[in-house]
């Protein structure tokens, strides 16, 4: 019995992530459609919660969850509505739900959620209209309500925050923050983050980081910086698919290509780390990343397995 009411629970909270999701505009249309014919269980689970969110919320909402989603990688127009579909449901996202012949009681809203993959970049358009946009390996995740806030969970993520009357807040394990409308870049390192004001400013406890100073957390301790030009072309090259290298040591510069590459690229003389580099590079094409150690610093390549050893090209 504890099982299968456990199941049951987690039947209902993947329903309504999904029903979040398809009202959101970011599901997954095929992965939603075979989700719900691989398990009667599933189909029955979404209709109800379907069936509950159509008793509770206001009237109007019924043929919205007939409609078809949206592909969340492509860009929509940013469009004033009469009647938006977040704004039908805004409401009925504070209600708690009964859901289950059990009785489980789940407390409504379930976060949305989008994620990237090794290599993938991906753009979302959130509720009130403002973007992110998720770099390679990325998970984040949003509730909008009587404030819209976004956690990142991993990975990086450029926002780009529009004006409303509600507070913007975003949530990670290094950074903790209010936005105001502007443009920003936060990224979640193994020692700490980062998080560049673009435009705006951002509120991280006590201080306030406005347009082109960035905050970086490492290792517990905090520091505001000033952002030079060249610091945010290679820090937003990304959101182009581009990985620039000004002066960087290898060693750095691999520990960031190897974010994108599902096969890493691995030095196999330790003392090659030093050697300094420039240039500009695609995130999807390696290729001319080893091609320019080659012919620039007679560093080789060799493939074994699913790692790309680097090595001198004379020994």
């Amino acid at each position: 019995m504890g099982d299968a009411r456990k199941t049951g629970a987690e039947l209902n909270e993947r329903a309504i992530d999904w029903l979040v999701a398809l009202d959101c505009g970011t599901a997954d249309e095929q992965a939603f459609d075979a989700w719900r014919a691989a398990d009667p269980r599933h189909a029955a689970a979404f209709a109800q919660v379907a069936a509950t969110w159509r008793r509770t919320a206001d009237p109007r909402l019924g043929p919205l969850l007939d409609q078809s989603v949206e592909d969340p990688r492509e860009p929509e127009p940013v469009v004033q509505r009469t009647w938006s579909r977040r704004a039908a449901v805004g409401g009925v996202f504070a209600a708690v739900l009964g859901l289950g012949a059990g009785g489980t009681m789940l407390a409504w809203p379930a976060r949305a959620h989008a994620e990237t993959a090794v290599g993938e970049r991906r753009s979302i358009r959130l509720p009130d209209g403002s973007h992110a946009m998720l770099n390679t390996d990325t998970r984040i995740a949003w509730r909008f309500g009587d404030e819209r806030t976004v956690w990142v969970e991993r990975g990086e993520v450029a926002l780009l925050v529009g004006p409303s009357r509600q507070p913007f807040r975003v949530h990670s394990d290094p950074i903790d923050g209010r936005l105001s409308t502007g443009s920003y870049s936060l990224r979640i390192e193994p020692t700490g983050g980062r998080l560049l004001v673009l435009s705006g400013q951002a509120t991280i406890g006590a201080e306030t980081v406005r347009a082109g100073n960035g905050l970086f957390i490492n290792n517990g301790g905090t520091e505001i910086a000033t952002l030079s030009p060249d610091a945010i072309t290679s820090a937003t090259a990304w959101q182009a698919g581009k990985i620039v290298f000004d002066g960087m040591p290898l060693g750095r510069a691999i520990t960031e290509f190897n974010r994108y590459l599902p096969d890493k690229i691995v030095l196999q003389q330790p003392d090659l780390a030093t050697t300094r580099l420039g240039g500009e590079f695609r995130t999807d094409d390696p290729a001319n990343f080893l091609i320019a150690l080659r012919d620039g610093f007679d560093i080789d390549n060799r493939r074994q397995g699913d790692r790309i050893l680097l090595f001198r090209k004379h020994d």
